[in-house]
């Protein structure tokens, strides 16, 4: 009796559609429909279109080996994976879940690398092999950094690249680089608890960087202005430093925070932790909002009001950006480079003040 893998061995495959059935569907030769998979500023736009309505009709897929030997050209777009910066800003599966998805409609595929975080010298080596063996077309910078070299060493030999990340410290950078805009994913926080009536405004944060945690801390001194409280900063991008910091800022009875805007939701847990180690009750005595509504944000009670990272249009633009120096055909403009803004996602933890907290105000 055939067992189910014999069932699943011996059913046929659909037959692969060949560049010649496309070309007979189209009406139009072989070499024809050959430019318009690898050289579409070759044909006029009515070619163009009849050749894609075919493919897309009949779902044909290039062959890679073959379009590879052709163009010169790998298909395949290179990206370090491994550890990050901070425990949750980066959402490193969801990313490349998302840049893979982003770019299978244009024929790419990513090739992920390990490399040491931080260490741009392994990093620069191992892009050395993969661009000099041609085993990767492009890459993708993660986690960008002060005095980061790895944008420069790409630049400088001609590579096609794009960078997640801000060129922190090199204002004259010119490479196309994709951002959330840390900065205002703040300010919508703090705009969110003084329009909830918090008066004392505090933050928790990350040691000085240079980078993202910098600038989010500078944008909540900024928003809060006259309504800023207290500010701690936590050893580490974890929930047990960031209530090793948070705890003195509760004990300060008359200056306590009604309110803690965290740069990350793993502060914002330990705030939480310690809101309720102070006897207090979390989101109705001290309102805490996290960033980047990781998986974390779901897990307390109250429910975390966290500033959502948009991955997939991230995704998206990092894709089309580095194709569109590769001169891919992307049947349009290509999402613009800079700053994507994030969304301010309320949940229970940043409610009003307790009435407790506004008598105390006023006194």
């Amino acid at each position: 009796m055939p067992t189910a893998d014999d069932t699943r061995a011996s059913t046929p495959r659909a037959p692969r559609v060949t560049i010649r059935a496309v070309a007979e569907h189209a009406g139009v030769s072989r070499q024809t429909v050959s430019n318009a998979v690898n050289a579409p500023d070759r044909l006029s736009p009515t070619t163009l279109d009849r050749v894609r309505r075919s493919v897309a009709a009949l779902g044909y897929r290039p062959d890679r080996a073959a379009r590879a030997l052709t163009s010169r050209r790998s298909g395949l777009i290179g990206i370090r994976v491994g550890a990050t910066a901070h425990r949750t800003a980066a959402h490193p599966d969801r990313l490349l879940h998302e840049l893979v998805a982003a770019a299978r409609p244009h024929g790419y595929r990513f090739l992920a690398f390990d490399a040491p975080y931080g260490d741009d010298a392994a990093e620069i080596a191992a892009y050395a092999e993969l661009l000099a063996a041609g085993d990767v077309d492009a890459v993708v910078v993660a986690d960008t950094h002060p005095g980061d070299a790895r944008p420069g060493w790409l630049a400088a030999r001609g590579a096609a690249f794009v960078a997640h990340g801000r060129p922190w410290g090199d204002p004259d950078a010119t490479h196309p680089w994709v951002d959330v805009d840390g900065a205002l994913g703040v300010r919508l926080a703090v705009e969110h608890l003084a329009e909830r009536g918090h008066r004392r405004i505090g933050f928790v944060g990350w040691p000085a960087d240079g980078a993202g945690g910098d600038a989010r801390r500078a944008a909540w001194r900024e928003a809060a202005g006259a309504l800023a409280g207290p500010d701690a900063t936590a050893a580490a991008d974890d929930p047990a430093a960031a209530a090793r910091a948070v705890a003195p800022l509760l004990a300060g009875a008359g200056a306590a925070p009604t309110s803690l805007v965290c740069a990350s939701d793993a502060l914002a847990l330990g705030a939480l932790a310690a809101v309720a180690d102070a006897g207090a009750v979390p989101g109705r005595d001290v309102a805490v909002t996290g960033f980047d509504d990781s998986d974390l944000a779901s897990l307390p009670r109250p429910g975390l009001t966290s500033l959502r990272q948009p991955i997939r249009l991230v995704a998206q633009t990092l894709v089309e950006q580095v194709l569109d120096r590769l001169g891919v055909d992307l049947g349009r403009a290509p999402a613009p480079a800079g700053p994507v803004p994030p969304e301010l996602v309320v949940r229970a933890s940043s409610a009003a003040p307790a009435p407790a907290a506004v008598r105390a105000l006023s006194a």
